[in-house]
């Protein structure tokens, strides 16, 4: 459960503080062949802070319903002819998951203490998992028109509004790659080949496939051209 967690995270960090400040106590009490023990030891400790990550990051995966949303997300028609004047629901779905995340914060803040650091790296987690979720959707789409490529700037747009009024985090973790990745649609294939070579290692190689098999605009020879890129990209990674 998330208090449990918090607890076991923030009490070993309070732990290591604690040895830390004997630190000076405990070199006095020691011959001076042996201080370099106590240094070594306090290196190691002192890595307990990066813990906050791995340990928070696991509420963050298991506090939203994100398999909801890309099942909602599956399900919008990105082929439209005509610019939506609303956003689609999905986005709404998402918003109410990251609100009862707050409410249950707020509910364990009323049991034990959560350090705002730890809140921070919680809601960190929690809006750049969700703005994966908005990559991993849009790449699914196996066509899209300008129109349609509008409507996911519009639904995104809506999200960061509503986010920004939840948290105070500035930039939104991944923002950028999320906009990024919209905007590349619209790209010639020079352009798009140019953007890959550059950014291609920030997207998985999934999310890269489905931007370049739903641009309009790419003939046959320019789509394999560009996927071959992908999956030279793809290996050097390796």
């Amino acid at each position: 459960g998330l208090a449990q967690r918090v607890v076991a995270a923030e009490s070993l960090l309070f732990l290591s503080d604690q040895f830390v400040f004997l630190v000076p106590h405990l070199e006095a009490l020691l011959p001076s062949t042996k201080r370099s023990s106590v240094q070594a030891y306090v290196q190691t400790v002192s890595m307990s802070a990066e813990l906050r990550q791995p340990a928070y990051m696991t509420v963050a995966a298991r506090a939203l319903d994100y398999d909801q949303v890309l099942s909602r997300m599956e399900k919008v028609r990105w082929d439209l002819h005509e610019i939506p004047a609303q956003h689609s629901p999905y986005v709404d779905i998402l918003i109410r998951e990251l609100q009862v995340f707050l409410m249950r914060l707020s509910e364990v803040a009323k049991l034990i203490p959560i350090p705002k650091e730890a809140t921070a790296v919680l809601w960190e987690h929690c809006v750049r998992i969700s703005n994966r979720t908005f990559i991993e959707g849009f790449s699914q789409a196996r066509r899209c028109t300008p129109e349609g490529r509008a409507r996911m700037q519009l639904d995104y747009q809506q999200f960061v509004s509503k986010v920004e009024k939840l948290v105070e985090l500035r930039p939104l973790p991944d923002r950028e790659l999320v906009e990024a990745n919209v905007k590349a649609y619209y790209l010639t294939e020079k352009g798009l080949h140019q953007w890959i070579t550059q950014r291609g290692k920030e997207y998985a190689p999934k999310h890269l496939v489905g931007l370049v098999n739903c641009v309009a605009h790419l003939n046959k020879k320019g789509r394999q051209a560009l996927l071959g890129l992908i999956e030279e990209t793809d290996r050097t990674k390796k």
